[in-house]
């Protein structure tokens, strides 16, 4: 795919030419730098996590325990497949099966200092912080990723109780070692470290995960980096390099809420996506525990960003959906670099937010803004919600500046919010009614 006009792109090299860059740079490397790194994990259930990270043969073993320096288990990692290739690693992914729900857990990798992470909540529990972001890249093409991500990790002032999410949302385009070159691929799981070690971190595939015909980037990259609970496959999904079977899109429950991710549009891959969806969206809506459903992916049904449209075929298929499962209330999605919310009322009755502004260059804002636009934003940024029982509370958060932005805003301030209720508001969802949203901006 081609650049966009605003964004800064660097030429693809070859994969011979990438990789051997990689092997420089790893070698010419301190030695304190190919200990353990680039850590982070996703969700498997309600009591089984995958981390996945790079390190030396010595730091192939993860330990953990329920107080902090005493370690009751260790699992041994295994070589994930398939391998990424965006330097020579060593790659390790490992399984943590049999945990509690809802509990803290201390973990060390290798010679790491000692780390958290906890399993999910009960199930229609609520209460809990997610973050979201798309379209980030590194800090070895775009200085603004760091920040944003050290952003992500704090318990904001303008937030009250402790807002550190528990998750992390991003619906594609992690790093551009497509257009940008290869190390910023290794550059950017290194970057999301101030919060990829505490929260998880829930992927959905964009254009620059895939659709990488030329250069050193690949899917081997990506699908080698997580694994994922439900994981479906598409149909066209061979279109992209590396790609294997499953891990094209997937679902899990955390709380009270199903999330629900949506692929790439491969051929024929969303409309067997809507078909499949439906009966995940179809339990959801008749299981008591569950409140919300909630879809994210990396193609915006609406958008006026000037960098990338809407998919209306996409916001067709969401329409009919919502018009059948009265849960089903928000989508998030990235691609176009910047922050938009939508009026229900004028986008079939859902509420639709795009927030790709997560450190990479801004993409600009097409005039005269669309009457269905409430709310949108040139400039870095990153979502909170604060999902409750019978409400879920929306936050955009300033970013840095970043380059193209044409919006300023104070670093760490809440620029939109917004709510959605529940039908009837309280701990059970009234599913013969739509949801409300209501506009809480000052």
């Amino acid at each position: 795919m081609a650049c966009p006009a605003r964004l800064r792109c660097v030429p693809r090299r070859d994969r011979a030419a990438t990789v051997f860059a990689a092997l420089a740079f790893t070698l010419l490397a301190p030695a304190a730098a190919r200990s353990a790194d680039e850590i982070h994990w996703t969700i498997l259930g309600q009591t089984a996590v995958t981390f996945d990270w790079r390190g030396s043969a010595a730091e192939n073993t993860i330990r953990f325990g329920t107080s902090p320096g005493t370690y009751s288990r260790s699992v041994s990692a295994q070589t994930p497949s398939p391998t990424p290739d965006s330097s020579p690693g060593p790659f390790w992914e490992a399984k943590l099966t049999g945990l509690l729900e809802n509990t803290l857990y201390y973990y060390s990798i290798g010679s790491e200092p000692e780390q958290t992470f906890r399993t999910p909540p009960p199930r229609g529990s609520a209460g809990f912080w997610i973050a979201q972001e798309a379209d980030i890249g590194s800090t070895v093409s775009y200085s603004a990723v760091g920040p944003s991500q050290a952003l992500i990790a704090q318990d904001l002032p303008a937030l009250a109780g402790d807002d550190r999410p528990r998750l992390v949302i991003v619906p594609g385009d992690l790093t551009y070692g497509d257009q940008n070159g290869i190390a910023n691929v290794d550059g950017h799981f290194n970057d999301v470290m101030p919060w990829s070690r505490t929260a998880a971190y829930m992927v959905a595939w964009g254009n620059h995960e895939w659709d990488t015909s030329v250069g050193g980037d690949d899917l081997n990259n990506y699908e080698g980096r997580f694994d994922f609970p439900n994981s479906q496959t598409s149909p066209g999904a061979s279109a992209a390099i590396g790609n294997g079977p499953g891990e094209d899109w997937y679902w899990f429950d955390y709380g009270n809420t199903r999330f629900i991710a949506y692929p790439e549009p491969y051929s024929g891959a969303w409309s067997d996506w809507a078909t499949k969806a439906d009966a995940v969206m179809a339990a959801a809506q008749a299981d008591g525990a569950i409140q919300f459903i909630i879809t994210y992916g990396h193609r915006p049904p609406w958008s006026s960003g000037s960098d990338h449209g809407g998919e209306s075929s996409l916001a067709s298929m969401m329409a009919t959906m919502h018009g059948k499962y009265s849960k089903y209330v928000l989508n998030i999605a990235g691609h176009s670099h910047h922050y938009e919310r939508s009026d229900p009322a004028q986008t079939n009755g859902m509420l639709h937010i795009v927030s790709g502004a997560g450190g990479s260059s801004l993409g600009g804002l097409a005039s005269p803004a669309p009457s269905w636009s409430v709310f949108r934003l040139d400039h870095l940024e990153h979502l909170r919600l604060h999902v409750q029982l019978g409400r879920i509370d929306g936050y955009a958060i300033c970013g840095p500046a970043g380059a193209g932005n044409s919006d300023t805003c104070t670093q760490g301030t809440i620029v939109d919010q917004w709510t959605i209720v529940a039908p009837g508001g309280g701990g059970t969802s009234d599913v013969t009614a739509p949801a409300a949203v209501r506009d809480l901006r000052q």
